[in-house]
C-alpha cells in the first residue's frame, strides 16, 4: 500500500510500516516539514497514497474526505512511551486489511480500531 506519513508520526512506526513492505513517504524525509494539513492531503490525493497521522484534524470528514485520497488512519495513541505506543498500534494493525483502510477513514485506539462514518443528516418529513 502507497502511504504518506504526517510529520507527526513517530519514526518507529513509520519504520515498522515499511518493514511490512509499504510504499510510505514521510512528510520529514521529504524535506516538507511545516507544510499545512491542507498540503499533506492534497499531495496524499495527488500520489494516490493513504495518509497515516496522530493529527485529529484528519478526521474531519468534510474538509479531508478519505475516497478522494486512498484513505487516512488518524492513531489515537496519545500520552505513552514511544515503545508502548508501537507494540499497541502492532497489535491493532495486524488485524487490519488493505481493504479495511481503501477510501476510508481510520482510528486506531489501545482499545481497537473502527471506521468513522459521515454523518447522515436527517430531516424532518
Amino acid at each position: 500500500m502507497k502511504m504518506l506519513a504526517d510529520e507527526n508520526l513517530f519514526e518507529p512506526i513509520i519504520q515498522y510500516m515499511r518493514d511490512m513492505g509499504h510504499d510510505l513517504t514521510g512528510i520529514r524525509d521529504s524535506g516538507l516539514s511545516g507544510i499545512s494539513d491542507d498540503e499533506v492531503y492534497q499531495l496524499a490525493c495527488k500520489e494516490k497514497r493513504t495518509i497515516i497521522t496522530m493529527d485529529k484534524d484528519f478526521e474531519r470528514m468534510v474538509r479531508f474526505p478519505p475516497e478522494w485520497c486512498e484513505g487516512i488512519i488518524v492513531v489515537k495513541i496519545y500520552r505513552r512511551p514511544v515503545e508502548e505506543t508501537l507494540h499497541i498500534f502492532k497489535k491493532v494493525y495486524t488485524t487490519m486489511r488493505n481493504k479495511d483502510i481503501r477510501k476510508k477513514l481510520v482510528i486506531i485506539t489501545p482499545e481497537g480500531w473502527r471506521v468513522k462514518r459521515k454523518n447522515k443528516l436527517s430531516f424532518p418529513r
